[in-house]
């Protein structure tokens, strides 16, 4: 970390900040270096690998195809001779 420094402010969620003020608290590290460590891993992996191949914490889904998610959840079909066959190592 360089010591030309500025500060960021961001809204994350609570549960977040929770689970940083967690850790900071167990590991005794501060909490400025564990933001900025895993801000320039996120960077890092996003300059070096394609985006196709980056895939996001959070899907958003229209109403439409949430109710379709739900539906096959609550109510599986059959499974299909090639799931079969994957489940069974073949």
């Amino acid at each position: 970390m360089s010591n030309d420094q500025t500060q960021i402010s961001a809204f994350i969620a609570r549960e977040t900040k929770d689970l940083l003020d967690a850790y900071v608290r167990q590991t005794g590290a501060k909490k400025g270096r564990v933001i900025e460590e895993a801000l320039d891993f996120f960077l890092a992996a996003q300059s070096g690998v394609p985006a196709e191949y980056i895939v996001p914490n959070t899907i958003v889904l229209a109403a439409e195809s949430f109710d379709d998610l739900v539906a096959s959840i609550e109510n599986p079909g059959e499974p299909t001779p090639a799931l079969r066959d994957l489940m069974r190592g073949r």
